[in-house]
């Protein structure tokens, strides 16, 4: 699973990572080294004009959601993400693009304490991940608009740390993933696939594990951290 991920760079720096996102709006949520669950992050959706970045609250209520008591899944299995009620309506219709700098995946010791790992890119690229988002109306005065992250098995690098992972999709299937036109749910679901590229593993301090805890010191090096 996802269940923490940082996005610290400002959001022009996306620019080069996804074509055509457009920037026409101040940043609507504040950089995080720790973003946790209920929280907002910026997500890119489609818009007639092109792609667009959007604050969303991180935990998907889809439309027929009527009570605020419900759980809000924070991912969606890519493996069912088709079938399941929860997740096929956002599924067909409204794909949008996770800007992330690195995720937390938490290793489970022999001696049953968890250690905390940051995942990212090589190099410190920024990059997004497969979600999934949707607006509910029933429960809330204004409009709900949240989103769940899409995950898979992980790698062949990452599945020591934890059997799950993201989806970190290729820049060349962005735009197919947000186009609500390619209804092909074979095709759509061939990109779901574990990120097989090189990733760095770091280990971090567990100051990460409270959502408290939001700075540079949370993705800093484990070995690095006095």
């Amino acid at each position: 699973m996802c269940g923490r991920f940082d996005r610290h760079r400002p959001v022009a720096d996306f620019i080069e990572v996804v074509d055509g996102l457009i920037l026409d709006e101040p940043e609507s949520a504040p950089p995080s080294y720790n973003i946790a669950p209920s929280q907002q992050a910026l997500v890119v959706c489609r818009s007639e004009s092109g792609p667009v970045v959007r604050a969303l609250h991180w935990g998907l209520a889809p439309a027929w959601v009527k009570t605020p008591k419900m759980a809000r899944p924070i991912n969606a299995r890519a493996e069912t993400i088709a079938q399941k009620p929860m997740f096929r309506d956002a599924f067909k219709v409204s794909r949008c693009l996770v800007l992330c700098d690195g995720y937390y995946e938490w290793q489970l010791r022999p001696d049953g304490s968890k250690q905390p790992y940051r995942l990212a890119l090589e190099g410190g690229t920024p990059f997004v991940m497969a979600g999934l988002w949707a607006r509910n109306t029933r429960f809330t005065v204004e409009p709900l608009n949240t989103f769940c992250i899409v995950t898979t098995q992980a790698s062949s690098r990452c599945k020591d740390i934890h059997p799950r992972m993201p989806v970190i999709l290729d820049r060349e299937h962005h735009q197919q993933w947000l186009d609500e036109s390619s209804q092909s749910s074979g095709t759509i679901v061939a990109m779901l696939r574990p990120y097989e590229k090189e990733l760095s593993v770091t280990p971090v301090s567990r100051i990460v594990n409270s959502p408290a805890n939001n700075g540079p010191q949370c993705i800093a090096p484990l070995q690095a951290q006095s």
